[in-house]
């Protein structure tokens, strides 16, 4: 990682398309080891690590958006070396993330997949509303907590990973410092000179394929995003028995998908 650029490892190097995938929270780009075990004979694929989100914290009060956009951006060109739009794979904050990405730099992005995120979100009742400002301001408060006493901090943040009822291996992995995409993003809601820095009214300018999970309490989307979705070129695909990280649980059904969305080139035989 470099002040410009993200963490990211590459795999099927001599592959002509492009894959970047870019995780959410609390991962890292190793969460992906099962679709670039399956993919990379057919593309090249660049696992994305976001700041902050390593063995420890790279920079004191996290990124904002607007930040972690253009460092998106810069890890893309370095990590493209054709200059081609490259294909993009996306989860959770890293979907949120690619979204802002798309809607500035279009010209980065050929077809996208985004898992269990929507580019519009609305709950559907006050319960499910109440669920989702309840963790998030509990995980702001742990990154709050973490700055001032880290143990604390952290010690708060894999406690609600548990009752989010996260692996073990997971929730044990937690650091304070992950949480600070939650902080940012209330603030952009919040405080009126920041709300321009919020996705708004987003439409994609290329195709997307919607997978979500319906195995879990809270969805991300809403039916607005869906008919967005089918509106510009794109899918949307459920996973009924999937959870938040169907791409582990599913991994052959979730490959299948992106290879059907991303087609691989062609092979040439001899004569």
């Amino acid at each position: 990682m470099t002040e410009t650029t993200m963490t990211y490892q590459v795999s099927g190097e001599d592959n002509p398309k492009t894959i970047v995938f870019v995780h959410g929270w609390p991962d890292s780009g190793a969460m992906w080891v099962q679709q670039v075990r399956d993919l990379e004979s057919d593309y090249r694929c660049v696992c994305v690590t976001l700041p902050n989100f390593g063995a420890s914290p790279d920079k004191s009060g996290g990124y904002r958006f607007a930040q972690l956009v253009e460092m998106l951006r810069d890890t893309i060109k370095q990590a493209q070396p054709s200059g081609e739009p490259v294909y993009l794979v996306t989860h959770d904050w890293g979907a949120y993330i690619g979204y802002l990405l798309e809607a500035k730099h279009p010209e980065l992005v050929q077809k996208m997949v985004a898992m269990d995120v929507g580019g519009h979100s609305q709950p559907s009742g006050i319960k499910e509303a109440l669920m989702i400002v309840g963790y998030q301001w509990t995980l702001i408060a742990g990154w709050i907590l973490g700055g001032i006493i880290p143990p604390l901090g952290t010690a708060l943040s894999r406690g609600l990973g548990r009752v989010l009822d996260l692996s073990p291996e997971r929730a044990a992995g937690i650091r304070s410092y992950f949480n600070y995409p939650y902080f940012h993003l209330w603030m952009d809601l919040l405080l009126p000179w920041r709300r321009k820095n919020l996705l708004g009214r987003y439409n994609p300018r290329c195709p997307v394929l919607y997978i979500y999970g319906a195995d879990k309490p809270v969805m991300f989307h809403s039916k607005r995003w869906f008919q967005t979705v089918e509106e510009t070129e794109g899918r949307v695909e459920v996973v009924p028995d999937g959870g938040h990280w169907f791409m582990e649980s599913h991994p052959e059904q979730i490959n299948e998908l992106i290879r059907e969305w991303f087609p691989a080139p062609a092979v040439l035989e001899g004569p």
